[in-house]
């Protein structure tokens, strides 16, 4: 086993979606985890802590729950993993004189279920640290707290979800330069024409859903959330040579009367949350800021297995950082009234 390095990436509760007046995440995310789902305590059984947060029998799980005991922190591993598989496969047979395999289907156990991938977190107050990866990120851990919170429990009201913002700032040479943000130019992924379609070839709802790596919006659907018509897009899209992309930057602002109103240090932190470097540019005073808007993070080291990475490990890692932010004043682990 080989020793990775691996970021511990901050996160903070957005109280105010969250609609929470009293108490902190982990004082909700405790309560819920001590109700009962069926006849399990969720907290104390891991089957209670399955969800299938799009109903596509992609599940997801809250493994390996530590600090569950109050004087713990608490934390864990969000496992996503599916169901299992049935797909064909060809039977080698090497201790075999016969001049053909034969194809056969290859299914799992039903016990034994391919994982996806693995976010680690821990919770102290409102304050979290994570590290994620490719298949779970931040805004699944979004997901799941809001599923586990709205839909198994009652520790938010229907209108309410959970949001983690990251802990932004610029890089001290672009502090100065940028200023107070006046605007976010937002850059939607592309929406690529396969190479060999024609205008010919294509069917009318043309194949324009294939994203870029990213999870941003793709240029149509922000489109259609502009209130372009069917028609137009339709036309747009049928100007889009074979082989070429539909591109588009949208610049986001707040103005009163005729003037540009600043964004607030919490929108930024809320909008770049779940972001990767260069899908929003910050518009500033008579310039721009690309991939030096900063998020608060911190590098560490953990040993990486034919599994993944030590779970156990890992959390350490995580709750080391945040009470190192906490002894240096980076954030306040102080309990919230």
């Amino acid at each position: 086993m080989a020793k990775i390095t691996r970021s511990v990436q901050y996160r903070y509760l957005d109280r105010e979606r969250a609609g929470i007046e009293k108490g902190t995440l982990e004082d909700l995310l405790r309560a819920a985890l001590a109700e009962k789902r069926d006849s399990d305590v969720i907290g104390e059984k891991a089957r209670a802590r399955i969800a299938d947060l799009e109903q596509s029998g992609q599940l997801t799980l809250w493994n390996g729950l530590q600090g569950y005991d109050p004087k713990g922190v608490l934390s864990g591993e969000l496992v996503l993993y599916k169901q299992g598989f049935d797909v064909p496969a060809i039977e080698e047979r090497l201790d075999n004189d016969e001049n053909r395999f034969q194809l056969v289907r290859f299914q799992t156990d039903g016990k034994s279920k391919p994982i996806e991938g693995a976010l680690y977190f821990a919770v102290i107050g409102d304050h979290l640290g994570i590290i994620q990866s490719n298949a779970v990120t931040g805004r699944w851990l979004e997901r799941y707290f809001t599923w586990l919170l709205k839909d198994i429990t009652s520790g938010l009201e229907a209108e309410n979800f959970i949001a983690l913002n990251a802990k932004t700032a610029f890089a001290a040479s672009d502090l100065a330069k940028v200023g107070p943000a006046k605007g976010l130019t937002v850059h939607a992924n592309s929406n690529p024409v396969p190479e060999r379609a024609t205008s010919d070839t294509l069917p009318p709802s043309r194949d324009f859903k294939t994203k870029r790596k990213g999870k941003g919006a793709t240029v149509i659907e922000v489109l259609k959330l502009m209130g372009l018509g069917e028609d137009t897009i339709e036309s747009i899209r049928a100007d889009v040579p074979p082989g070429g992309s539909l591109e588009g930057d949208f610049l986001v602002f707040i103005k009163q009367g005729k003037r540009k109103r600043p964004i607030s240090l919490g929108t930024l932190d809320h909008a770049f949350r779940n972001t990767t470097p260069g899908e929003i540019d910050i518009q500033g005073k008579g310039t721009a800021v690309r991939d030096n808007l900063q998020s608060r993070s911190e590098p560490v080291r953990v040993t990486e297995g034919p599994l993944g990475l030590d779970p156990n490990e890992a959390i350490e890692k995580i709750i080391e950082v945040l009470y190192r932010w906490g002894e240096q004043g980076v954030v306040n682990l102080s309990p919230r009234e």
